[in-house]
């Protein structure tokens, strides 16, 4: 097969190489043009209206604002900090600032879920999402993926392929199933979608707080759920936010969580043992130093002519600007691998 950066030729064997897929925030925005950027408006004026009587939570709420135009804010970037607090956060003359952060946290992911439920109900790229989906399902391409929402998580679901309650690359089983007791054949998926950032949809059960559990956390999802809809009594049985992490200031918040040391563990075993890894609107970020580690050691020994890079760019400067910032980790990835002509694109070429 040839090691182009093209889309692969229809005429391919199956399972001939060991595909993944890593996909990012331009990945999702391709496919849902109207999904929040990583700088946007998330309701900020009414963010700061509520926050406005807690003088720390106001303060650095406010600084991001004013780093950006129209008073948008980098939602990681501000929720990395959130989460991670300073050890001047806890002096005696900042007493109460670790607690007021927690609250503006709790705010911005509530903020975040709703400007994603939203694009729910505008344009989605439906046919090339199920396209890209067909492919994973067919030929058993796992996928690993930083991005919280569930759009491709439903397209999956959709192949018979993919099923949540095995699928995130643990025992995840329905929130209906937990409070009633329904029998759900969870079966095997043939293929990972590893969240290591959580998702949207993974809600612990109620009363559980960090770090959660392996087995407080199930899918809570209409579109997972028997009936198509999760009724209003089983929802008040788990806690009211998901289970989602900021790319934090160090990896010691992640490896906190149960979960996630369990899906870490599973991508690295994964990357170790590919053949080729495709990057999707993955944008390869220098502050994510727990993404780059898990690329640069699971990536060790796989050939750079491997690895593909898919991504967007208008001009020179944003070309030179992927290029560099996988060179930094990875190494000499040839010219020849990367694509600019972005996720959506790429998608388009694949074969039925």
């Amino acid at each position: 097969m040839s090691t182009s950066s093209s889309a692969p030729e229809s005429g391919e064997s199956l399972n001939l190489r060991n595909r993944v897929f890593v996909t990012g925030a331009g990945f999702t925005r391709a496919l849902v043009p109207n999904s929040p950027l990583l700088v946007d408006d998330f309701g900020n004026d009414a963010i700061a209206e509520r926050v406005h009587c807690l003088p720390d939570a106001s303060r650095l709420f406010q600084w991001e604002r004013n780093q950006h135009t129209e008073g948008r804010i980098d939602i990681e970037r501000l929720m990395s900090r959130l989460a991670s607090p300073m050890p001047y956060d806890y002096a005696s003359f900042a007493a109460n600032a670790a607690n007021e952060y927690a609250l503006l946290l709790s705010e911005l992911k509530r903020s975040f879920l709703k400007r994603i439920r939203d694009t729910e109900q505008e344009e989605i790229h439906r046919n090339e999402l199920r396209m890209f989906a067909a492919y994973c399902a067919k030929r058993r391409c796992h996928c690993i993926t930083f991005n919280y929402d569930d759009f491709l998580d439903q397209a999956l679901f959709l192949t018979d392929q993919w099923n949540p309650g095995g699928g995130y690359g643990f025992h995840c089983p329905s929130s209906s199933d937990a409070v009633d007791r329904m029998d759900e054949q969870l079966g095997s998926s043939g293929l990972y979608l590893l969240k290591l950032h959580g998702s949207i949809n993974w809600r612990p059960k109620l009363g559980h707080t960090d770090p959660v559990p392996l087995d407080a956390i199930t899918h809570h999802s209409d579109w997972s759920s028997f009936g198509g809809t999760v009724l209003p009594h089983v929802s008040v049985h788990f806690e009211p936010q998901p289970m989602i992490v900021p790319p934090v200031l160090s990896k010691s918040s992640l490896v906190e969580q149960p979960i996630l040391r369990l899906v870490w563990s599973r991508a690295f075993k994964i990357l170790q043992s590919a053949h080729e890894v495709y990057f999707l609107g993955y944008s390869f970020p220098s502050t994510d130093i727990a993404a780059r580690t898990l690329f640069l050691e699971g990536l060790a020994d796989l050939p750079r002519e491997d690895i593909h890079i898919v991504n967007l760019a208008s001009n020179e400067s944003q070309i030179k600007e992927v290029k560099a910032a996988y060179r930094s980790t990875l190494g000499d990835i040839p010219d020849s691998q990367f694509q600019f002509r972005g996720a959506l694109g790429w998608i388009q070429g694949l074969p039925t």
